[in-house]
C-alpha cells in the first residue's frame, strides 16, 4: 500500500510563517534606518554646500581681515571697553593697553611678545560683554573669551584662581556695522539685519525649522539704556565663526629693539611689529546653541585647594572645555592620535565621531638675545590652537578617550629652533600635559553640529 502523502503539517506551515514574519520585521526596522540614513546624508550634502557657499562669502568680503569699511567690534574683559578695530595694528594695541605698565625694558619685550602671540576669535552671534544689572556672568564665565573661561581655569573644577595653570584663550569680537560711528553697533537694528544677509544675503535660509545655510543672526533690539526689547528668535540656528592665530613661527620681538624705544608708559607695551601670517580657520555650524552665558548660574563657588567642583547651571554643549590628561606618543609625527580628556563631571558628555574638537597650549619661546652660556634665559609665551576631527570615542562619561585627525600635536617651529640653537638634543615626545609646573598645559574646547573647518593661512596687515 503507498503511504506517501502530499501537503505540509501544521508545523510546517507555522514554522514557514515564522521564518516570513521574521523577514517582514527585519524589513520594517530597516526603513526608517534607511530613512534615517538617507536624512543624515541629504543634511551633510546640503551642510557640505553651506559650508563651501560660507567659505565662499568668507574670501569674498574678506571677513579675517578688519578695515574701515568692514571693521571688527573687540570687547576688553578687562577694562569692560568696546574698541572699533579697523586694522591688525589697532587690534594689538588695544590688547596691549590691558597689560600693566612694564617697570623695565625687559618686562616691556616680555608683554609685547605676549601680545602678538595672541589670537582673536570673529563671532557673528557673539553680543560682546553687557556691563549692566542683572547681566553679570559669574566666575569662571567670561563671554569675551573663545571657550568662555578665564584663562586660569580649571575646567573640570569650574574654578579660576591665579593658583591654576593657564590655558591660552582667544579674544572674542564680532562684526561691527560700519554705518554706525559706537562700538558694538552688531547690537542693534538694522545692523542685524545688514550683517545677517552676510552683505549679500546668499547664505540665508528664510525656513526657521530647515535651515540648510548660515542662518541669520539673532533679533535683537537694544534699549537706549541698553535693556534688550527683543531677545533671540531661536535657540538654535546654523552659524560660523572663524578663529584668526599668528602663524606659530612669528618671530620674536628681540631685547635689544624695544631698549631703543622703551619709555615707562602704555606705549611699551604696544608691539614694534605684528605678525603679518595667521592661520584662520573657519567653522561652520549645521546648528548651534548660541544663547547667553548670563542663563549660568554658580551655585556653590568650590574650592581650589580642596580640589572641590564649582555647582553651576546651563554649562553651554556648543563650548565643552575640557582638560587634556593624555597624549599618544604618535601626536609628535602623526597627524592621528589618541588623546584622554577630562571635564566638569556633570557636563554634557556626549561626544561622538565627526565632532570637532580645538586643542590650546601656550608655547615658550626665548627672549633674544640669551645671556651668555644661556643661563637664566627669559622665556616669552605664545597661544598654541589647533582643530582637530574626532573619528573615534571610548566610554560615556568623562574622561574620555579620543582619536582625533589633524595635524600632529607636537613642538612649533619656533621652540624646536630655540632648542637646537641652545645645543638641546630634540624632544621624543609630544608635550605632555601638566609637566614642568604646568608648562605645557593643554585645554580643548568640544564642538558639535560642526559642518567642516576650513582652515587657510593668511597675510593679514
Amino acid at each position: 500500500m503507498n503511504t506517501t502523502r502530499s501537503g505540509l503539517t501544521l508545523l510546517e506551515v507555522i514554522f514557514a510563517m515564522v521564518v516570513i514574519l521574521v523577514g517582514l520585521v527585519s524589513i520594517a526596522f530597516l526603513i526608517p534606518l534607511a530613512g534615517r540614513e538617507a536624512e543624515d546624508s541629504q543634511q551633510i550634502t546640503q551642510g557640505l554646500a553651506a559650508g563651501e557657499s560660507a567659505l565662499a562669502v568668507f574670501n569674498t568680503a574678506n571677513i579675517a581681515q578688519p578695515t574701515l569699511e568692514s571693521p571688527w567690534c573687540l570687547v576688553d574683559d578687562i577694562g569692560i571697553v568696546e574698541h572699533s578695530i579697523s586694522g591688525m595694528r589697532d587690534a594689538y594695541n588695544a590688547i596691549s593697553n590691558t597689560f600693566p605698565v612694564p617697570p623695565n625694558a625687559t618686562q616691556a619685550a616680555v608683554a609685547q611678545n605676549e601680545v602678538i602671540g595672541v589670537g582673536f576669535c570673529i563671532d557673528p552671534l557673539f553680543w560682546g560683554f553687557q556691563n549692566r544689572s542683572g547681566n553679570n556672568v559669574p566666575q569662571p564665565f567670561f563671554r569675551t573669551r573663545f571657550p568662555f573661561l578665564f584663562d586660569n581655569s580649571d575646567p573640570v573644577l569650574m574654578l579660576s584662581s591665579a593658583q591654576i595653570r593657564r590655558a591660552p584663550r582667544l579674544l572674542r569680537g564680532s562684526l561691527s556695522d560700519p554705518q554706525l560711528s559706537l562700538p558694538g553697533s552688531w547690537l542693534r537694528q538694522p545692523a542685524a539685519v545688514r550683517l545677517a544677509t552676510m552683505y549679500g544675503g546668499d547664505l540665508v535660509q528664510p525656513s526657521a525649522s530647515k535651515n540648510k545655510a548660515i542662518g541669520p543672526l539673532r533679533s535683537v533690539y537694544v534699549g537706549s539704556d541698553g535693556s534688550i526689547v527683543a531677545t533671540p528668535t531661536t535657540a538654535q540656528q546654523a552659524s560660523w565663526l572663524a578663529t584668526v592665530t599668528p602663524s606659530e613661527n612669528t618671530p620674536v620681538i628681540s631685547l635689544d629693539r624695544v631698549t631703543g624705544v622703551y619709555q615707562q608708559s602704555l606705549v611699551a607695551n604696544q608691539p614694534l611689529d605684528i605678525p603679518r601670517l595667521y592661520d584662520v580657520a573657519l567653522v561652520v555650524f549645521s546648528k548651534r546653541d548660541a544663547r547667553e552665558l548670563a542663563a549660568t548660574a554658580v551655585i556653590d563657588p568650590g574650592n581650589v585647594q580642596q580640589g572641590t567642583p564649582a555647582q553651576v547651571m546651563n554649562v553651554p554643549t556648543n563650548e565643552r572645555v575640557v582638560r587634556v590628561v593624555g597624549i599618544s606618543n604618535d601626536a609628535i609625527h602623526s597627524g592621528t592620535f589618541n588623546i584622554t580628556v577630562n571635564g566638569y563631571p556633570t557636563m554634557d558628555s556626549k561626544v561622538k565621531a565627526g565632532d570637532w574638537i580645538m586643542m590650546s597650549r601656550f608655547a615658550f619661546r626665548d627672549l633674544l638675545p640669551r645671556p651668555v652660556n644661556n643661563s637664566n634665559v627669559t622665556q616669552v609665551s605664545r597661544q598654541v590652537h589647533r582643530w582637530y576631527r574626532i573619528i573615534a570615542v571610548t566610554g560615556d562619561s568623562y574622561p574620555l578617550s579620543l582619536r582625533v585627525a589633524g595635524k600632529p600635536w607636537g613642538w612649533t617651529e619656533g621652540e624646536i629652533s630655540d632648542m637646537l640653537e641652545k645645543g638641546m638634543t630634540l624632544p621624543t615626545l609630544p608635550p605632555t600635559p601638566g609637566t614642568a609646573q604646568g608648562t605645557y598645559e593643554t585645554q580643548a574646547v568640544i564642538m558639535k553640529d560642526v559642518v567642516q573647518v576650513y582652515e587657510r593661512q593668511m597675510e593679514l596687515r
